[in-house]
C-alpha cells in the first residue's frame, strides 16, 4: 500500500478516536450540535424544459434523453423540447486542447438548462408532471417570464450539477433543487449528458479499467463539465428576468459525486490527464465563492481525480463542504480525505457512518443541514451561519455524522477589527499568534525574525483601541529565566499571577475579545476559542489557540492538554 494512502488511513482512524476524546475533555457547546434543517419558506417556481414525449424513440425512455443515452445512444433533452427558444439552451465551444477534451476538441457542445427559483403563492403556472412521477414545480411554459418572491431584490445563485449518468430530472435531483430553491438560491441546473461522451462507470475495478481503456473520452467528458457550468451561468445572466433578481456576489455551487468534482475544476482544480498521473487546471471562475459536495468524487486509490496524490487541489482556495459515506466504494473516503487535506481554503470534510454512493434518502437531514450551512455561511456571509458552521459537529437524530476534518474562515475584519494569525516555528516546534498587521508582515518577511511560516488557521478579534470587548494580555517568557513562549489569556487572575512572577514579562494588550459567560459558552454569533498546552513538550511551555476541532483533535493524538474555551471570536 502506497505511503501517502497510509498515511491517510492513519489520519481518518487517528481523528475518529482523537475527536471523541476532545468532545469529553472540553465543556459541551451547545450550538456543536444542531437541529435538521426544514424545507425552506418559499414556494419553487422553475424554468421551461417542456417536453413532447411522443418524439421518444421506441425502447428508450424520457430518462434515457435527460442523460444523453436516448434513442440510438446518443439523444438529448434537446430533442425533445417543445419549445428550445423560450428554453435555456447554449453552445459551447470547447478549446484546442487534445489532451482535455481528445476527439472533442474544438467542437461546440449543447447543454439544456433547468433553473429553478423562490417564487411566491401569486405564481399560478401549473406544475409539469414528467413520466417518471417527479413534477417541475410552477414551470414556465412559452415565453412566461419568472415570478419571483417579493421579500428582497436579489437572491444568491446555486450552480447544481448532478452526478455521473445523471440528470436534474432523474431520480432525487429534482427535490434536492427544489429543496434549495425553497431556502432562496436561485438554482441553475444543466443537464450535463455524461453519456454523450463517454459511457462509463467507476464503480468497481472492472469499470475503471474501463474508463482507463476509454481515458481520453473518460478524460473529455470530465473536462467539459465545468465549460457546462460556466456557460449556462453565463446564459441566466443574460437573461434579463433572472438576471434582475440574482445576486451575482453570491454564487455557490451543490454536485453530487461527479458533480462535486465538477465545482472543484471549475475553480481551477487540476484534472487527471494521464494514467501516469499528471494534471492540468481547465478554468478558474472566481465567481464561484463556496460549494459542498456530497459524496464528491474524487478519484479512487489508483486514478485520483486531481493529479498524483491529488496535488491538483494544492492552489484551489474556494471554501469547500465533502460529505462522504463510510461505505461509499465509488467515492472512497479515504481518497476524499487526502484531497480535502490539502485545500488551502475554509473547509469541513463530514463522513455519513454506512452511506454508499448515491443518494441516501435517511440521511438527507444530514446531507441538506451541512449543507445550507455551509452555504449560508460561505456564499451568503451570513456571519450568524458563519459562527454556527464553525461550531457544529453533528446534526441532530437521523445517521452518525462525524466531522474530521474543519478549518473555519472568518469574515474579512472591518475598521475595528482584526485578525489573529497562527504561525508555526519547526527548530523551536513552537505555535505563536498576532493581531497587528506590522508584526505579521514582519513574520512573514522572514527576515529580522526568522523560521515563522503561518499555520493556515486564524480567528478575528477586535483591534485593542475598539473599546469593545475584553483585553487579552499579552506576555512573553523574560530572556534567560523565563520560557521562551508567549502566553495570552483575558482572565484578570492569570494576567495578575504573570505581572507578579519574575519570569514573565508583559508586552500589553494583544486585541480584545468577547468573554465567555457564567457557564464557559458563547452567545449564537460567536465562535469558541481553545486554547491548548503542550504538556511542557521538548521542555519548553507551548499553547495554541484553535476554533478548529479536527486540529484541536490531532493536538490531542500528539500529548497535548485540552485546557477548554478561553475566550468568543468574531465570526
Amino acid at each position: 500500500m502506497p505511503r501517502f494512502i497510509r498515511l491517510t488511513l492513519w489520519m481518518l482512524a487517528g481523528l475518529l478516536l482523537a475527536a471523541v476524546g476532545a468532545h469529553a475533555q472540553s465543556p459541551a457547546d451547545w450550538l456543536a450540535v444542531v437541529p435538521p434543517a426544514q424545507p425552506g419558506i418559499y414556494p419553487v417556481g422553475c424554468s421551461n424544459v417542456e417536453q413532447d414525449f411522443s418524439r421518444i424513440a421506441p425502447g428508450s425512455d424520457a430518462t434515457a434523453y435527460w442523460e444523453g443515452r436516448g434513442g440510438s445512444g446518443s439523444g438529448y433533452l434537446t430533442d425533445l423540447l417543445v419549445d428550445p427558444a423560450d428554453a435555456f439552451v447554449v453552445d459551447v465551444a470547447l478549446p484546442d486542447d487534445g489532451e482535455l477534451y481528445g476527439d472533442y476538441r474544438n467542437r461546440v457542445e449543447t447543454f439544456g438548462t433547468l433553473v429553478c427559483y423562490p417564487t411566491s403563492a401569486a405564481n399560478d403556472h401549473a406544475d409539469y408532471p414528467l413520466p417518471t412521477g417527479g413534477v417541475v414545480p410552477r414551470m414556465q411554459r412559452g415565453s412566461q417570464p419568472p415570478v419571483f418572491a417579493a421579500d428582497r431584490r436579489q437572491y444568491p445563485v446555486l450552480l447544481f450539477s448532478h452526478g455521473l449518468g445523471g440528470s436534474p430530472l432523474s431520480g432525487e435531483y429534482i427535490d434536492a433543487i427544489a429543496l434549495f430553491a425553497s431556502h432562496g438560491y436561485v438554482v441553475i441546473a444543466p443537464f450535463h449528458g455524461d453519456a454523450r461522451f463517454a459511457d462509463v462507470h467507476v464503480d468497481s475495478f472492472g469499470n475503471l479499467l474501463t474508463a482507463l481503456a476509454q481515458f481520453s473520452n473518460y478524460t473529455a467528458m470530465q473536462a467539459i463539465r465545468p465549460h457546462a457550468l460556466r456557460a449556462t451561468l453565463d446564459a441566466v445572466l443574460a437573461n434579463a428576468d433572472f438576471a434582475a433578481r440574482m445576486d451575482v456576489d453570491a454564487i455557490g455551487g451543490f454536485g453530487g459525486s461527479l458533480g462535486g468534482e465538477s465545482l472543484l475544476l471549475m475553480r481551477g482544480a487540476q484534472l487527471t490527464v494521464s494514467p501516469g498521473l499528471s494534471s492540468k487546471s481547465i478554468m478558474n471562475d472566481t465567481r464561484l465563492k463556496a460549494a459542498a459536495g456530497y459524496v464528491p468524487y474524487f478519484g479512487q486509490l489508483l486514478l485520483p481525480a486531481f493529479g498524483r496524490d491529488e496535488k491538483g487541489l494544492d492552489d484551489v482556495g474556494m471554501p469547500y463542504l465533502a460529505i462522504a459515506g463510510s461505505a461509499d466504494t465509488t467515492a472512497p473516503a479515504v481518497v476524499t480525505a487526502l484531497g480535502m487535506a490539502r485545500l488551502r481554503g475554509a473547509r469541513q470534510f463530514v463522513v455519513l457512518a454506512g452511506v454508499r454512493h448515491g443518494f441516501d434518502v435517511q440521511a438527507s437531514p444530514d446531507i441538506f443541514t451541512w449543507s445550507l450551512t455551509w452555504l449560508a455561511a460561505y456564499v451568503q456571509d451570513d456571519p450568524d451561519a458563519r459562527a454556527q458552521s464553525a461550531r457544529m459537529i453533528a446534526v441532530a437524530g437521523g445517521g452518525d455524522d462525524v466531522l474530521l476534518l474543519d478549518k473555519a474562515q472568518p469574515l474579512p475584519a472591518a475598521s475595528a477589527e482584526r485578525l489573529s494569525i497562527e504561525y508555526y516555528n519547526a527548530s523551536l516546534d513552537h505555535y505563536f499568534m498576532t493581531a497587528e498587521p506590522a508584526e505579521a508582515a514582519m513574520l512573514d518577511a522572514g527576515i529580522i525574525v526568522p523560521g515563522w511560516q503561518r499555520t493556515g488557521f486564524d480567528f478575528k478579534v477586535y483591534a485593542v483601541d475598539a473599546g469593545m470587548g475584553v483585553p487579552a494580555c499579552r506576555y512573553f517568557g523574560r530572556p534567560g529565566i523565563g520560557p521562551n513562549t508567549h502566553f495570552f489569556s483575558v482572565l484578570s487572575y492569570e494576567c495578575a499571577i504573570l505581572q507578579a512572577s519574575p519570569l514573565w514579562m508583559s508586552e500589553g494588550i494583544a486585541f480584545r475579545v468577547d468573554a465567555l459567560d457564567a457557564s464557559s459558552q458563547c452567545p449564537a454569533d460567536r465562535v469558541p476559542v481553545i486554547r491548548l498546552y503542550n504538556n511542557g513538550k521538548g521542555g519548553e511551555a507551548n499553547h495554541r489557540y484553535l476554533t478548529s476541532h479536527s486540529e484541536t483533535a490531532a493536538m490531542l493524538l500528539e500529548g497535548w492538554i485540552i485546557e477548554g474555551p478561553v475566550f468568543c471570536s468574531l465570526p
